[in-house]
């Protein structure tokens, strides 16, 4: 007799006695047909080749990730332990595999499900160990990205700018960036740049090298290049006495203090005229360095498509694509300039009135008149 005819007969017949009865039938039945429909739907685990880091030519290697094995093999052995697989069950994930995934996605900015495909796991896999593996790399930045702290360091940094265009003491160059991402709804109009797009301003210091020494990857697009300046630990640092004979090159978005350099508004002597041209000539280097910078890594220009992670992982995925390009260039590994970057010379700054600081107006009439 079906449940049905059976609760037919049980109310027909009026033994009300019986209901519990019916009613742990009725519950027994609902189980067993919801777990006849899970068994249809569930579908049978699939794992896909996985792709092994060996697999990769030297050659591959560079063009797929930007950095040479040894490298990247050498980041791994800092990290195995965090990152390493936990167990050997249930097709885990190798360390070294999610560490060199999370480089492809820095260096080609593909998409997640194309990422896992070409390395043999699902995107949710993907997404879920990324935000691990950028942690744990970001906490290796400082041994990799790091501004003079000695007066060795300081002098032989200084002699090299000299170099390049005679302008003494220069212990760095400063500018800003923009890296486009998908903010919060709520605080949109914060990282809306004056380019009109949606971005984190990452303020970059660097020597004559193209080396990065310093990043504040931390304030939405919207913000001004001073203003990151005026509230940064540089600043700080470049009043202390070890720096006093010291300053950074800027453009004339910067305020002009005895620590940062800005070229005249409007030169009127010949000296003048010479103390802009080494000063222009002195920058470029960090113009280049965004070059390299973003033709190395397709996720921080615009034209590999907006970063769709929230701003804090964002920043520190920014940060370590600086200390990657430290790596890369310490190891004098090659890099042709991409031609389809939004920005082949980063934005100059916007013009600021003729500076008012005495200090600095001083000190730059000192270096001008004394050098050139």
């Amino acid at each position: 007799m079906s449940i049905k005819n059976y609760i037919f007969h049980i109310l027909s017949s009026r033994t009300m006695d019986m209901l519990p009865i019916v009613y742990v039938a009725i519950q027994n039945d609902r189980i067993m047909a919801r777990q006849r429909r899970r068994r249809q739907r569930r579908r049978p685990r699939v794992f896909r080749p996985r792709v092994s880091f060996a697999d990769f030519t030297d050659a591959e290697v560079y063009q797929q990730f930007r950095l040479d094995r040894a490298s990247i093999l050498s980041l791994y052995e800092k990290l195995e332990v965090a990152i390493g697989a936990k167990t050997g069950r249930s097709h885990a994930v190798p360390g070294l595999t999610k560490m060199v995934s999370a480089i492809y996605y820095m260096a080609n900015a593909s998409f997640q499900h194309c990422i896992a495909e070409r390395f043999g796991f699902s995107q949710p896999t993907f997404s879920r160990f990324f935000h691990e593996v950028v942690d744990e790399l970001f906490k290796l930045c400082t041994q990799y990205i790091s501004f003079p702290k000695t007066a060795d360091a300081i002098r032989r940094t200084q002699a090299e700018f000299e170099q390049v265009a005679g302008m003494p003491k220069v212990i760095g160059l400063i500018d800003c960036t923009h890296v486009a991402l998908v903010p919060p709804a709520a605080d949109e109009y914060q990282y809306r740049n004056r380019k009109m797009f949606r971005s984190i301003n990452v303020q970059v210091t660097v020597d004559s090298n193209n080396i990065i020494t310093n990043v504040v990857a931390k304030y939405p697009g919207s913000t001004h290049d001073s203003f990151i300046f005026d509230n940064c630990a540089l600043n700080c640092r470049l009043q202390s006495e070890l720096y006093r004979d010291a300053f950074l090159l800027g453009d004339n978005g910067y305020k002009l203090l005895p620590w940062l350099m800005t070229p005249y508004l409007r030169p009127s002597t010949p000296k003048e005229r010479r103390f802009n041209r080494a000063h222009r000539r002195t920058r470029s280097a960090i113009e280049r360095t965004f070059g390299i910078l973003k033709s190395r890594f397709r996720c921080l220009d615009f034209s590999g498509g907006a970063m769709l992670y929230k701003p804090p992982i964002v920043c520190k995925v920014i940060i370590v694509c600086c200390m990657f390009h430290n790596i890369a260039t310490a190891n004098r590994l090659e890099i042709d300039l991409a031609t389809d970057l939004t920005e082949h010379i980063e934005h100059q700054g916007d013009v600021s009135a003729e500076p008012t600081n005495r200090a600095g107006q001083l000190r730059r009439r000192q270096v001008t008149e004394i050098y050139f």
